[in-house]
């Protein structure tokens, strides 16, 4: 299987592919009681977030320190869509310092991963992850929703296969938080 990352902010196809199968990552995982979104009365998930991990430019709002809008590193807020072979599958999102909703004292977080159903459990998830790795080495972070057993089961299996170092799993109020080191060698 050949999985590679396509940028949704500079694809306007994985843009529009992010932004259709958001609501089916959402609505997943509002099963796991997830409260941070709602439906609002005529059937979308509220907050509507799927722009900023498309857009260009990061919303000033969710920066810890102002950056211009030509920052040559812009955006900090990504959206990569998984696709296998010519197919897209999924989606992973990643936030880079100095995006606002990660600790103090890392590189990036990875704040969403969605697969569809079709190619879970066949390898495109971990390869997409291996894609991120490699791509923004430094001390990295994310989060899973600790009634998400899959997702967890998913992280305890997929880190340490890929090569990460210095490993650390957390437990905190309704979630588990890894860090961990790359070097750009997943």
């Amino acid at each position: 299987m050949h999985v590679t990352l396509e940028d949704a902010w500079v694809s306007q196809d994985g843009g529009t592919f992010l932004r259709n199968v958001w609501p089916m990552y959402v609505h997943e995982l509002s099963g796991f009681g997830a409260d941070f979104y709602h439906l609002d009365t005529v059937g979308r998930w509220q907050p509507d977030i799927v722009e900023q991990w498309i857009a260009r430019i990061t919303p000033a709002a969710n920066l810890r320190d102002v950056r211009s809008h030509d920052h040559a590193a812009q955006p900090f807020q990504r959206g990569h869509v998984i696709r296998v072979a010519a197919e897209r599958v999924g989606f992973v999102c990643v936030g880079v310092r100095p995006f606002r909703y990660m600790p103090d004292g890392f590189d990036y977080t990875i704040a969403e991963l969605f697969v569809v159903h079709r190619y879970r459990g066949a390898g495109a998830a971990q390869q997409a992850v291996g894609a991120v790795l490699r791509r923004y080495p430094g001390r990295g972070h994310l989060r899973a929703i600790r009634g998400n057993a899959r997702a967890i089961a998913f992280w305890r299996r997929a880190l340490p296969a890929l090569g990460v170092r210095q490993l650390s799993e957390a437990q905190e109020p309704g979630e588990l938080v890894w860090t961990f080191r790359t070097d750009g060698q997943a």
